[in-house]
């Protein structure tokens, strides 16, 4: 996950988010086809077998990624990122926000099964899930360029929340559970594909490896307590044979705990700024400030006042578009 999330992170900057949303949106289909294909292969050839062919394919996938994959930018000692509360709120938000995603994916078809439909439509619901989340992982990227990380972040998360507090709960028959499905897996898909481009943006290129890696480490309490603390109280309210209404527990406590990590990536765009329909800077801004600063007294290593000032109009101008060789000096 750190590998994949800050490679794009390196090499793009205008279109940052678009990149990491294309990334991101390849793990959406490969679980779409997964959901499909997964169930008849354990059918046809046993699970030993079906997990062998997975773990075969991965390697196959993945070993040539990683063999081209280069660091383009030199990484730096992030040690200091918990002095940053922006860092901070961005850390605990992420650390909020996993517990409740990866409750749908699981729940759906349990909840399927719950309101009458077949296990068939249940895992087709799951695979809409999944393709609605690569979808979702595109266009939020997409927005991040449009609207900036900060924004597309904070609305993801927004409407994961409202779509477990207003929509699953009424959820009783096929069409509501197709919309919730697909509304949530793109909510879904939109938390991972931008928050990369929130640490790139908000903290460096040079810090993304290292930003991540800390970041990605925090959502650990998310995959392994979120659903089953989802489902600890669908047993504690009578179970998958007690209905639809045993699960309604379990769906606001993952609405609000989306809600609650939508807050705190709140803060950190109101400390950043206040206006919500211009790009939030993320610091960018700042950082060429100060190398503007420090080249003018005299400690910037040649480069001319100038050039530093021209920089720091481009950064002000484009909300964000700052060389990657600026930031790795700051």
């Amino acid at each position: 996950m750190p590998v994949t999330s800050t490679g794009s992170a390196q090499y793009f900057s205008k279109k940052r988010g678009l990149a990491n949303g294309i990334v991101f949106a390849g793990g959406g289909f490969g679980g779409a086809v997964l959901s499909l294909a997964l169930d008849p292969l354990i059918r046809a050839a046993g699970p030993a077998w079906a997990f062998r062919t997975l773990g075969l394919s991965t390697i196959v996938t993945g070993l040539p990624a990683a063999w081209f994959i280069k660091e383009r930018t030199p990484i730096r000692n992030g040690g200091r990122l918990f002095k940053n509360p922006s860092f901070v709120f961005v850390f605990v938000g992420g650390a909020i926000g996993t517990f409740p995603l990866l409750v749908p994916p699981f729940f759906i078809p349990l909840f399927a099964n719950a309101i009458g439909l077949s296990s068939a439509t249940g895992a087709g619901l799951l695979a809409g899930f999944n393709f609605a989340s690569a979808v979702g992982r595109i266009l939020s990227g997409i927005l991040c360029d449009k609207i900036g990380p900060l924004n597309a972040l904070f609305l993801a998360l927004s409407l994961a929340a409202i779509s477990m507090l207003a929509v699953w709960p009424v959820s009783t028959s096929l069409a509501p559970l197709t919309v919730f499905s697909v509304v949530n897996g793109m909510a879904n898909g939109g938390f991972f594909s931008t928050m990369p481009t929130v640490v790139g943006n908000c903290f460096g290129s040079a810090r993304v490896t290292v930003a991540m890696g800390m970041i990605v480490t925090s959502w650990s309490g998310g995959y392994l307590l979120g659903a089953p603390i989802a489902g600890y109280l669908l047993d504690a309210y009578g179970g998958q044979g007690a209905g639809f209404q045993a699960y309604r527990p379990a769906m606001f406590y993952a609405g609000s705990l989306a809600l609650g990590a939508a807050g705190f990536i709140e803060l950190v765009r109101f400390r950043t700024n206040r206006n919500f329909l211009p790009r939030s800077r993320c610091g960018s801004c700042y950082r060429v400030l100060f190398i503007s600063i420090r080249e003018e007294n005299g400690e910037g290593r040649g480069r001319s006042t100038f050039m530093s000032s021209f920089w720091l109009s481009v950064c002000l101008r484009r909300w964000c578009s700052v060389p990657s060789r600026l930031e790795t000096r700051v």
